[in-house]
């Protein structure tokens, strides 16, 4: 890999392979597709192509067992990618389901991700961290992988803690790679998922890199529906490149690479007690009830408020009303500006027990407002009473799974929704997938943002 100068970063062609799904008992058609996909690459001429997570042999393994005896048929999967490398003068990442590295074999299969130089030589193997619902049925948890050329790699859910993406940029990562299979309940496309939809461009923002994500289209072992959409994001957020949510496909865009020291963005010091290395986040109590909150275009909107029953109210100056529930006081965090761009200062005020954080996004510095006020609610499963101009959107509030459950009607309004409290008690994200746990295990996420 070369990258073309072009000033202060540099342009570097990559690609993106979208491929179809194929069950574990159809292997060899997976490797031959995505086999071709990187030789599709090399011929339009990128310099690195990304493809999916668990490409091979597939990611709905059923059991360790099960995959260990596909594997062991061959070929050998990473021989077969580095010839392709090779062949196409194209360096790829690809998810691959291996045992532990050398020395460290019997611990377990891995998911793990590799990055192979268009010389045919690993250069990364990292594997998946933040293990998601059936993961742990088959795999065990990863390690982080080293950088290389300014390329860091994640894993699909690994993205979902902001942490992971940020200990790769603070390592020198300029460009993300997540070998990805982002899962769907309902067909496309209709039927999303978080990160393709405005999560993964939070990740490229905050983290100031080009961040490349590819995934699977159709459905697996008869139980799996994938969304598509595999994406190349510049690092400013913006998506240069968009796949389809039903179709294989190859993406292929000319990137610029920042160079330079790593931008840094508006913070605030975390509360005291989350600056040790032993301090462990605090889980919101798990409450019964609603909790009505209200965002105004107009702070002098609150009085047509009387007899609504509300008990968090927001305008443009901050929070205007906030009283005690059941007995219970509110447990809110506020935030102006470009503050909420980084996500160290949300996930400290979640880790301290916040329920609710109010964003009054005046003035930011990105259009991506609300797609980054999305991803701190579902990141840190809070609620976000967002206050941002009419002419950006309007006031919203969105729930912990990071969806828009109500929104300003007008330049002049007041924004109200019924809020259930457990919810922001409530962490996992997914059977077995607590981002919580994985804040607080070694060698997963834990003080990525420093002490």
């Amino acid at each position: 890999m070369t990258p073309r100068k072009t000033g202060p970063g540099t342009t570097m062609r990559v690609a993106a392979a979208q491929l179809a799904a194929h069950d574990l008992d159809d292997a060899a058609t997976a490797l031959a597709e995505a086999l071709a996909a990187v030789a599709e690459a090399g011929r339009a001429g990128a310099e690195l192509c990304v493809l999916p997570e668990a490409t091979y042999p597939a990611y709905v393994l059923g059991s360790a067992a099960a995959a260990r005896a596909v594997i062991a048929q061959g070929p050998d999967p990473v021989a077969a990618f580095a010839d392709a490398a090779r062949r196409a003068s194209c360096a790829v990442v690809v998810g691959l389901a291996l045992d532990g590295p050398p020395g460290l074999e019997n611990r377990g299969l891995e998911n793990a991700a590799l990055l192979i130089d268009a010389t045919g030589v690993v250069r990364i193997r990292a594997a998946k961290r933040f293990l998601w619902h059936f993961d742990h049925a088959w795999f065990v948890p990863g390690r982080q992988g080293k950088i290389s050329r300014g390329i860091g790699i994640l894993v699909c859910a690994d993205a979902r803690l902001p942490e992971i993406g940020a200990d790769l940029a603070a390592r020198g990562a300029r460009i993300i790679a997540n070998p990805t299979a982002w899962v769907t309940a309902t067909p496309p496309p209709e039927g999303t998922n978080s990160q393709a939809e405005f999560l993964w461009r939070v990740r490229a923002l905050e983290n100031g890199a080009v961040a490349i994500a590819a995934t699977k289209v159709g459905t697996e072992a008869e139980a799996v529906i994938y969304a598509g959409r595999s994406q190349i994001v510049a690092a400013d957020g913006e998506v240069v490149a968009l796949a389809s949510a039903t179709e294989p496909e190859l993406l292929v865009a000319d990137v610029e690479v920042p160079g330079g020291p790593r931008r840094r963005l508006p913070t605030r010091p975390a509360p005291a007690r989350m600056r040790t290395r032993d301090a462990a986040p605090t889980r919101p109590m798990l409450r019964p009830g609603f909790v009505q909150v209200a965002v105004l275009t107009d702070d002098d909107l609150l009085a047509r408020l009387e007899g609504h029953a509300v008990d968090l109210a927001v305008g443009p100056s901050g929070v205007l009303r906030s009283g005690a529930v059941g007995g219970a006081k509110l447990n809110v965090a506020t935030f102006a500006g470009d503050e909420l761009l980084d996500p160290a200062p949300a996930r400290a005020a979640a880790f301290a027990g916040a329920e609710f954080l109010v964003w009054i996004a005046r003035r930011v510095s990105t259009g991506l407002v609300e797609a980054v006020a999305r991803t701190r609610a579902l990141e840190n499963r809070v609620f976000v009473l967002l206050w941002q101009p009419a002419a950006t959107g309007g006031p919203c509030v969105i729930d912990p799974n990071g969806a828009v459950v109500a929104r300003s009607a007008g330049p002049r309004f007041a924004v109200e929704a019924a809020c259930l409290r457990a919810a922001a008690a409530t962490k996992v994200m997914a059977p077995g997938t607590d981002p919580w746990d994985a804040a607080t295990a070694p060698g997963v996420a834990r003080n990525a943002f420093g002490p």
